[in-house]
């Protein structure tokens, strides 16, 4: 497998000043892939067979290959299905800002290996290039999730909803008005962004197009995110704190949160969780060394609370990062065998040159650094088999007993 070397900053930092904006929306249009598609995503369609038909014609027509092997692209940024059979348990999954199907791999394959049917989505914009981007919007995405919720609804007994990310925002606003959701798998819910001109973006989104121009080389994700995505990202968090300003969710929960996210206010998801969440069956992995500090109280209650932690010597693990709750160890492009390396990770040029070039490196998530070594992002999740053993056991009545131990 080839070296990937993905130059990914936070999208935040990134919002650095006018004049870097205004000359990345110059570069924007020297290619076709900072340019958005001529037809539409095929949204609201259903069955689930012919809305895979159309979104693969569209993927076909309209992707800008990042690598030598199209068929394989055109299949991690599918949306898919596995375990078919099944009828009672189902688990619908949405993916995050820029990201793709392929970040549930191994999550929806260990589930359906376990008797549960399993549907991820595909959100309008993504899985092409990234100027598709610059169409879409947090209510089309909303609306996407609504509609492919209400399908699979039909097809299982008991409907489950889970979100990386941005997509955890788009199911739990879902909930708030979907009596037929049984429980939400949260994986690093963007509820709130660790930084304050998130807020800026709905703003300036047509004033500055393009905040970051990076090298596409990944081919389950986007590197370069035009601002009306991350707009849309913003908007789906402020839709969210209206409705939790408003109401509490009464629907089991299962979160698992990094605590050393670069991308998430964590402490705000894990006071949310803590308030907001009314439901006796609920449970917070949280990846890191000290229990979370909540907003006039000193912690989580313990038996709704995991702590898992992330300074792990043997594996050149520092602390958890945004991507890496979803990953097992096994993961082709993600996991510990993998070429793969996200080398970019906010430390000096001399470090990341050193990242890029082999050299022996730790892991950790954006910005995490130190004197004594050369750091890539952490890309899978060295607790992969305790997070599977919890869905488990929230979407499975047999295995209930072994729920957030």
């Amino acid at each position: 497998m080839k070296l990937f070397t993905i130059r990914k900053r936070p999208v935040i930092t990134l919002v650095a000043g006018a004049s870097l904006l205004a000359l990345a929306s110059c570069q924007s249009v020297k290619s076709p892939q900072f340019s958005a598609s001529h037809d539409n995503f095929p949204a609201g369609v259903a069955p689930f067979d012919e809305y895979q038909a159309q979104v693969k014609q569209w993927i076909e027509a309209e992707r800008y290959f990042v690598g030598e092997n199209p068929a394989e692209e055109i299949a991690m940024n599918m949306p898919y299905e596995c375990g078919i059979s099944n009828s009672d348990t189902g688990v619908l999954l949405v993916h995050g800002l820029g990201d793709s199907p392929y970040f549930f791999h191994d999550v929806a394959n260990a589930l359906c290996k376990n008797g549960v049917r399993v549907r991820t989505i595909l959100l309008p914009g993504h899985g092409t290039k990234p100027g598709d981007m610059l169409r879409v919007s947090y209510q089309q995405w909303q609306d996407e999730t609504d509609f492919q919720l209400a399908s699979f609804e039909k097809e299982v007994n008991t409907l489950y909803a889970g979100g990386f990310s941005t997509g955890a925002n788009l199911v739990t606003l879902n909930a708030f008005d979907n009596d037929a959701i049984a429980g939400l798998l949260l994986f690093s819910p963007a509820y709130k962004a660790r930084f304050f001109v998130s807020k800026l973006t709905p703003y300036v989104d047509s004033l500055f197009v393009w905040p970051n121009i990076e090298k596409e080389d990944n081919p389950s994700r986007y590197n370069s995110t035009a601002m009306p995505g991350f707009a849309a990202y913003q908007e789906s968090v402020n839709a969210l704190q209206a409705r939790f300003k408003e109401q509490q969710l009464d629907v089991p929960v299962l979160m698992v949160v990094a605590e050393k996210d670069s991308v998430v206010d964590t402490h705000t998801v894990a006071t949310q969780f803590h308030t907001k969440f009314t439901s006796s069956r609920k449970c917070l992995l949280w990846q890191g060394e000290q229990m979370p500090m909540l907003e006039g109280q000193a912690a989580v209650e313990t038996s709704n609370l995991v702590l898992q932690a992330m300074q792990l010597p043997d594996k050149s693990i520092s602390a958890a990062s945004h991507m890496s709750v979803l990953f097992s160890e096994s993961n082709p492009l993600y996991g510990t065998a993998s070429d793969f390396r996200i080398c970019d990770n906010g430390q000096s040029s001399e470090k990341e040159q050193r990242c890029i070039a082999g050299e022996e490196v730790w892991y950790g998530p954006w910005g995490y650094t130190d004197e004594n070594h050369v750091y890539a992002r952490l890309t899978y999740n060295p607790y992969f088999d305790e997070l599977i053993e919890n869905v488990l056991a929230l979407t499975q009545e047999e295995k209930a007993n072994h729920y957030c131990l």
